[in-house]
């Protein structure tokens, strides 16, 4: 997730082939300090605390657990958000040696160092793990949910091209060209969900490096708006979590199968995004990261049942 406070997207319209186009603005009329994507995050933040806050509550904990937790796991989760970049091969790397931005902001650090923060947390306080990973767990995914619209009107997490190009057959490196056109057959005009970003854009700095537009064109190709294709399946997997939560009595099965099945969303959505490079096939670096993610959790599902405990919100 790229890390992109300083643009923001304004009034769309719908043209003609029903392409959503945006047109610019520094910042929320004149305040030049709010962007779009810092007040969702502070939305989502806000999201997230009150949920869990809710859920806190439901079980006969204190809610001021909530309220020290929330703030301060991810305050310090900030710092793995920045070191998996760090150490994650041409995380940088958006179009090759041909344009890099030096700035990422790593989803799946945050739970590196997040998951230990908790922990850490949970002994201080005197409390389940187990526990607080599940209760947790589905607020995390409603605030990732708010924050992936923040990520659209930033134009970050941008998705591949939603129409084919001659240009891309024209992209010397072929990782590159299936970097940003890894599904051809999920392409063509029937695709209404196409989204062109302005010059300000990431989506439209890579284009143009890679040759795919020409310097002073006034948007980026279309491309699949990832941002709101996860956030549609986050909301549905919430929803269905939130329904099924009754049957994981254990504690930790419900933490474990919402990052499972979060491991399995990000795989499927990774192959139609565009701002990650390829590292191994077809596959990025964060498609790795579900798999391992995914293989953990599988492991961890007996260990877990052979456990004993109950957080329950029934």
């Amino acid at each position: 997730m790229m890390h992109s406070l300083g643009l923001s997207y304004g009034p769309w319209s719908i043209s003609d082939n029903l392409l959503l186009k945006y047109t610019v603005h520094p910042a929320f009329n004149t305040l030049t300090w709010i962007t779009p994507y810092g007040l969702m995050l502070v939305v989502a933040l806000l999201g997230g605390w009150l949920y869990a806050r809710h859920r806190v509550k439901a079980v006969g904990w204190d809610t001021s657990h909530a309220d020290l937790a929330v703030p301060l796991i991810f305050i310090i989760s900030l710092l793995g958000a920045r070191l998996l970049s760090l150490i994650i091969p041409g995380d940088t790397e958006f179009a090759g040696e041909l344009y890099q931005a030096p700035s990422r902001f790593r989803l799946f650090g945050l739970l590196l160092v997040g998951a230990p923060a908790l922990f850490a947390y949970s002994r201080l306080a005197q409390l389940s793990f187990r526990g607080l990973l599940d209760l947790f767990a589905l607020p995390a995914l409603l605030w990732l949910a708010l924050l992936r619209f923040g990520c659209f009107m930033a134009g970050c997490c941008w998705g591949d091209l939603t129409h084919e190009h001659a240009g891309v057959e024209s992209i010397a490196n072929p990782r590159l060209a299936d970097q940003v056109l890894t599904l051809p057959w999920l392409t063509g005009d029937w695709l209404i969900t196409a989204v062109s970003f302005p010059s300000e854009s990431l989506a439209y700095q890579q284009h143009l490096a890679l040759g795919l537009i020409e310097p002073g064109t006034d948007l980026s190709l279309p491309v699949h708006p990832t941002q709101l294709y996860e956030l549609a399946l986050l909301v549905i997997l919430l929803i269905v979590l939130q329904k099924a939560e009754s049957r994981w009595a254990t504690p930790g099965m419900l933490a474990l199968v919402t990052l499972g099945a979060y491991a399995v969303l990000r795989f499927m959505i990774e192959f139609l995004r565009a701002d990650n490079a390829l590292v191994m096939g077809y596959l990025t670096s964060t498609q790795l990261i579900c798999s391992a993610l995914l293989i953990g959790c599988g492991l961890c599902i007996p260990v877990i049942r052979g456990m004993r405990g109950t957080v329950s919100l029934n």
